[in-house]
């Protein structure tokens, strides 16, 4: 008997049509027998193990030299990372499109409103422009 990755595959179906284009292939493609399968699963159990004993090995190590840095300069470092990469990937039009967008998303704190309300007033011009 044959297993096709029909867990993935059913999971990402609603009315029979699948969600995900990639899954429809690796279901078409991989043809996993019974044996294999298990297999799968027992490596993915003993590699999520090691990811768990990794993770708690690594966070008592970072968390002993996390306090040793120095945030306002980190965040200050981020900002300008990310202002450059806008500016050379996408030029002045992105850092002004960064600029503005930054704005409206901290108009919201700063007037004491859920963010959620701004993406209600983001989203419906949008949604209006490629009905209309």
């Amino acid at each position: 008997m044959l297993y096709k990755l029909h867990i993935l595959s059913n999971e990402s179906n609603t009315l029979g049509k699948a969600k995900n284009g990639t899954i429809v292939v690796i279901s078409k493609l991989l043809e996993i027998d019974k044996l294999k399968f298990y297999l799968l699963i027992v490596v993915f159990l003993i590699a999520g193990s090691v990811a768990v004993f990794l993770t708690l090995y690594f966070s008592k190590i970072f968390s002993r030299l996390i306090v040793k840095v120095n945030y306002k300069l980190l965040v200050i470092s981020i900002i300008v990372f990310i202002l450059l990469m806008s500016l050379f990937l996408n030029g002045w039009i992105g850092l002004i499109v960064l600029i503005t967008s930054t704005s409206i998303g901290l108009i919201a704190p700063l007037k004491g409103i859920g963010r959620n309300h701004s993406m209600g007033c983001l989203i419906l011009p949008v949604i209006l422009y490629f009905l209309l």
